[in-house]
């Protein structure tokens, strides 16, 4: 049997549905999904093994016109993707009319390497998707274009079918034990800035980041993970804000966030959070690279 491997990325607009469908694609909750657009910030590589194949998914942060130094950050991030990897599934809207960012991105990656996906196919009827992928093809030239709905499955299997055929033949290029690579800190760090998003509703300080500051892992002398994790935000009235009244609202992000990380783990964990003011550290390239952002 020959065995295909290879690097898909995962490109589009903010709130595209890019992470929503990593997570359809490996068939686990990896990358963090909230209603806020914006919300991936670093490359989420997710891996997918068959017997025929390996696709390692590279999800990546929302493509937009960048206003500030963070922003510009996760924009590089998409471009330099786009160059590292065998094909790009492009994330498009539904409906039309199509977007000059979609265009550009098209464009950028290439008819050779890209595969157009409309998502969110279940959000209107069947002629508005076809539509946009007569438009794409007709119109940008597009190759492929697929269909699907990440958030229920609808053709992603046929979508993974395609890119193995896409696929150049090779052996497996990561581990075939997992899901992914990233390490264990890294997914705890963004299951607590996902609660901080979910539970911040309208409130939340976009410029919010998370840092792991102790990690220590069960023991026979002690049967509970240990973690210590810093919110960071920008100015004192958002640490208020997320500590809320009495402490609730960052009783309940930590609780949320403690389940999460046990199913993680598959350990009990203890959870304690605390929130720091780092001022303009979204601004600053220093700090953005002490937390973790490549400029």
């Amino acid at each position: 049997m020959t065995f295909k491997c290879g690097h898909v990325a995962l490109v589009g607009q903010p709130n595209a549905g890019k992470s929503t469908l990593l997570n359809a694609l490996i068939g686990e909750q990896l990358a963090i999904v909230t209603p806020k657009p914006q919300t991936t910030r670093h490359r989420i590589v997710g891996i997918l093994n068959r017997e025929d194949s390996q696709i390692a998914f590279v999800d990546t942060p929302g493509f937009h016109k960048p206003f500030k130094p963070l922003n510009s950050a996760m924009v590089e991030v998409v471009d330099r993707t786009i160059d590292d990897v065998d094909i790009v599934c492009l994330l498009i809207a539904p409906k039309l009319p199509l977007t000059t960012i979609d265009r550009q991105l098209f464009e950028r990656i290439g008819a050779d390497r890209c595969i157009v996906v409309v998502n969110k196919g279940d959000t209107v009827d069947a002629r508005a998707s076809d539509d946009v992928a007569r438009k794409t093809h007709d119109e940008w030239g597009a190759k492929e274009t697929i269909v699907v709905s990440a958030l229920h499955g609808l053709n992603v299997p046929f979508l993974v079918r395609s890119l193995v055929e896409h696929l150049p033949e090779g052996q497996a290029l990561h581990s075939t034990e997992g899901y992914t690579e990233h390490p264990v800190r890294f997914l705890v760090s963004e299951i607590v800035r996902e609660q901080v998003f979910l539970q911040m509703g309208d409130e939340i300080p976009y410029n919010a980041t998370v840092e792991i500051e102790s990690f220590k892992d069960a023991t026979d002398d002690d049967p509970i993970a240990r973690i210590e994790a810093a919110i960071i935000v920008e100015r004192e009235n958002q640490k208020a804000m997320v500590i809320g009244k009495a402490g609730k609202r960052i009783k309940e992000i930590g609780t949320r966030a403690r389940v999460k990380i046990e199913d993680l783990i598959g350990e009990k964990v203890f959870l304690k959070l605390v929130v720091r003011v780092d001022e303009e550290w979204s601004s600053t390239p220093q700090k953005l690279r002490d937390y973790g952002y490549v400029l």
